[in-house]
């Protein structure tokens, strides 16, 4: 996944208007990972980059295993 860190306008996607903070792909647009590589480093004529690369937050077991020692602490309690 990326993040945009400068506005553009993306002629693949239809002339979509990608703005910082979103997402990119936008929801129902395909990945191309040679264009989005290509939009991650600085631009010989705009000198600046348009993407950053965003690193998936992937669940380990003990967070897994925290979210249900919580769910099980909170049902005692209510009960």
């Amino acid at each position: 996944m990326y993040k945009v860190i400068n506005p553009f306008k993306e002629n693949l996607h239809g002339g979509r208007i990608y703005k910082p903070g979103d997402t990119y792909p936008a929801d129902g647009e395909k990945l191309d990972v040679k264009r989005a590589e290509f939009l991650t480093k600085v631009h010989p004529t705009y000198k600046k980059a348009f993407l950053e690369k965003v690193e998936e937050k992937k669940s380990t077991k003990n967070e897994s295993y925290d979210k249900k020692a919580k769910k099980a602490t909170k049902k005692k309690s209510d009960e």
